[in-house]
């Protein structure tokens, strides 16, 4: 687990039990959300991209995971420009990302 995730957790719900059920639902969502936003992206279908980029944002946040929040940020950006090269490249980064949670 994460530092920064679990320290937040941790002072959001003080009971590690609950910290880890909420970060293994994290972690199972966020290979979920990689795979729509591959499909997505290869399919050039942006606003598919954006709001998943959108849900990648919200777990992060409810997590404490700031530097994902903050590429997942930057992809719906990319997305809502229809920046292939550039969500490509954040969308990649997401997913380097994830290989730490």
């Amino acid at each position: 687990m994460k530092k920064c995730c679990n320290d937040f957790l941790m002072e959001q719900f003080g009971d590690p039990d609950v910290v880890k059920e909420i970060y293994e639902e994290y972690a199972k969502s966020m290979g979920e959300k990689i795979t729509e936003g591959e499909a997505a992206l290869n399919a050039m279908e942006w606003t598919a991209l954006e709001h998943m980029a959108h849900a990648v944002k919200g777990n992060a946040l409810a997590t404490g995971d700031n530097d994902v929040a903050n590429v997942a940020i930057a992809l719906r950006n990319a997305a809502k420009l229809t920046d292939k090269d550039e969500a490509r490249l954040l969308l990649d980064k997401l997913k380097e990302l994830a290989k730490e949670i």
